[in-house]
């Protein structure tokens, strides 16, 4: 997402999908019927520095604003871990 910003331009529209644990649950294979919740924030605007993608701190920094913007909206913690697979 962060170099398709950084070539094109483009805003980036963050959405957090909420409550998705209560219709799937870690290590469960079929989702159960429910509702799950979407927050969309605010427009991301990389334009200033458009043309960088090459640059890996520029993207990198990009991303990090990207899954902050999605943290707080939905209310998670950045964990910087692969979740463990339920046994």
């Amino acid at each position: 997402m962060a170099k398709l910003a950084l070539e094109s331009g483009a805003q980036v529209i963050p959405v957090a999908m909420i409550d998705t644990h209560k219709v799937q649950p870690i290590g469960r294979r079929i989702p159960r019927p429910g509702r799950i919740g979407i927050r969309i924030g605010q427009p991301l605007d990389f334009s200033d520095r458009r043309g960088q993608a090459q640059d890996s701190q520029v993207l990198r920094q990009v991303a990090d604003e990207i899954r902050e913007a999605i943290g707080q909206l939905s209310g998670q913690q950045y964990v910087d871990v692969y979740a463990p697979r339920k046994r």
